[in-house]
Order: C-alpha cells, then sequence, then structure tokens
C-alpha cells in the first residue's frame, strides 16, 4: 500500500496547475487563421467567374477555327466564296461610252446574260478582258444592287489607216490611235473610216506583239498625233484631202525630223514636228493666194523652216 503525505498532494496539484499553464501557453504560439469558412454563396460566385472564363476561351477557340476553316474553304474552292445565296437575276446592262461600240456589243462580246445574278459575275476579270481590246483605253465595271451591271468605256479615236499584209495573202487596214495603237476596230461608219489618210513607213518600224496577237505601239505617232488631232478639228476640208501620210524620226530634234504628207491639192506638204498650228496657219493664208486658189494641183509646200515657207507650183 502506498501511502501520501499531506504534502505530496499539495505538490501534486501545484504540478498539475504548472502543467494546464504549460499547456497553455503553447495554445497561445499556435497563430489563429482570420479567414472564416467560405460561404456557399461565395462558392457559387467563384465557380461562375471560373466557368465564364472557361466559356471565353472556348468561344475564342472555335472562332479562330471556324476563321480558319472558312480560309481555307476559300482557298481549295474553284471560285470566290459565295455567302450571299441566290441573287436576282440581271434585268439591264447600263451600257455608257465615248465611242462607236453599243451594248449589242457588249452582249455579243461577253454573251448571255439571262438568268445570271450580280454576284454570279467576276467583274474584276470583266475588266481586265475589257482592257484587253485594244479599241478601249480606259473601262470601269460596277455592280448597282440589286440587277444592273454598268459598263463604262472610254475608246480610242482612229487617226490613221495603216494596210498591211496578211498571211495568206489579204490586205488588212489597220487604224492608228494617237498614242500609235494598232488595232482592228468595230462599229466605225464606213463614211469615218473611208476619210482617215493612209500611213505610210518604214516595215521595220513595225513589230509584232510577243504574244502574236496584233503589232506593237507605233513610237513616233505620238508626235505626229497633235497636227493630225488639229487639222480634223479646224480644218476639216483640208483634212479630208490628204490622202496619205509619213514620217521621218519625229522624235528627234534635228532639221532632218519631219512630216510629210500627200493631198489631192498639193502633192507633198513638209511639216517640222513642232509648232504645228504656226505652220497651219501659214498654210491657210497660203492656200488662200489667189495664184495657189486657181490651180488643181500643187506640187510641194514646204512648211518646216519657221516663218520661211518655200513652195513649188
Amino acid at each position: 500500500m502506498v501511502r501520501f503525505s499531506p504534502s505530496d498532494s499539495v505538490a501534486m496539484r501545484k504540478k498539475s496547475k504548472k502543467n494546464q499553464a504549460f499547456g497553455a501557453s503553447w495554445k497561445k504560439l499556435v497563430p489563429k487563421s482570420s479567414r472564416r469558412p467560405a460561404s456557399r454563396a461565395a462558392l457559387q460566385k467563384r465557380f461562375s467567374v471560373a466557368g465564364k472564363f472557361f466559356l471565353l476561351i472556348v468561344a475564342l477557340a472555335a472562332f479562330g477555327y471556324g476563321f480558319w476553316w472558312l480560309d481555307k474553304l476559300g482557298r481549295s474552292s474553284q471560285g470566290p466564296l459565295d455567302i450571299t445565296g441566290p441573287g436576282v437575276a440581271i434585268s439591264k446592262v447600263a451600257f455608257e461610252t465615248d465611242g462607236v461600240l453599243t451594248d449589242r456589243w457588249f452582249m455579243n462580246w461577253f454573251g448571255p446574260l439571262r438568268g445570271r445574278s450580280l454576284m454570279d459575275l467576276d467583274i474584276d476579270k470583266i475588266h481586265r478582258d475589257l482592257m484587253i481590246e485594244d479599241q478601249i483605253s480606259f473601262a470601269r465595271v460596277t455592280r448597282e444592287f440589286p440587277d444592273v451591271l454598268r459598263i463604262e468605256l472610254k475608246e480610242r479615236q482612229p487617226l490613221l489607216v495603216l494596210r498591211l499584209g496578211s498571211k495568206d495573202g489579204k490586205v488588212i487596214d489597220w487604224l492608228v490611235s494617237g498614242d500609235g495603237t494598232l488595232y482592228l476596230g468595230s462599229g466605225y461608219p464606213r463614211s469615218t473610216l473611208s476619210h482617215l489618210p493612209s500611213l505610210s513607213i518604214d516595215p521595220s518600224q513595225i513589230r509584232s506583239r510577243k504574244d502574236g496577237n496584233g503589232y506593237a505601239r507605233l513610237t513616233g505617232i505620238p508626235r505626229v498625233a497633235p497636227l493630225l488631232e488639229l487639222v480634223r478639228a479646224e480644218y476639216p476640208s483640208v483634212y479630208q484631202d490628204w490622202e496619205v501620210v509619213s514620217y521621218e524620226r519625229p522624235d528627234e530634234d534635228d532639221p532632218g525630223a519631219h512630216v510629210m504628207v500627200r493631198s489631192g491639192k498639193v502633192q507633198k506638204l513638209r511639216f517640222s514636228p513642232r509648232n504645228y498650228r504656226i505652220q497651219m496657219r501659214h498654210l491657210h493664208y497660203l492656200l488662200l493666194e489667189p495664184d495657189l486658189r486657181r490651180r488643181k494641183v500643187i506640187e510641194s509646200i514646204d512648211l518646216s523652216h519657221g516663218r520661211s515657207v518655200f513652195a513649188k507650183l
């Protein structure tokens, strides 16, 4: 049997209090969290924000994939991607030009339009094909919704006719415009072509195109064209009398450069390739002289020496 004395009991009570105090002191060292447990509403808000962010990522990915797919489809298809659906059939071609071509010419050139809508047409290709035509110097092709195709043209105007032989032995009349373009021409009245002077030049100046279709531009014509345009506009009776036009080095600034004209009245008219208006004024006054007016034919008139004019009767 173990016996405890009162002193032992007192000692045990002191030890127990000491242990309790020691334990309490350790509890004071443990950090207490300041965060409260998340409420249900807070958890729902967090999940809602996370869900919206996830949906945004999915939407962006889907948009990117869709754009990539449409681009790939457009590149692999034969023509432009049509997302407009069926269109209204074309009811009218609004055709405008400053020359002789007509809407009937365009319909024959392009082909049937019946049943086709504006979105069926590749207007860029139509524009390119029109500009290949040498008679056309400018073209604009536009859509006027819902059903009108508009064609606007500017045409080259013929100043001369160049007669060239073909491979089969035929003679073909090529029209010559002011910029030196040679073209066959379409829609011109016979009366217009019959009054055009013929062009006579050295064959070495006539070069075929690389693609074999027609001929390259004549480089000397732009220096000769102002004379022809001036005479046709201000001296029409003189222009109608001109039969053949030739030139020699009109681009060069030397005494030998000239433009030669053969007409019914004057067999040889010589011009300097500059100051055409002054030279034509001299010619006009000269032809009004009584002695020259009485003559049916004048052998030559040389206007290429500035103020001096030489006439050989």
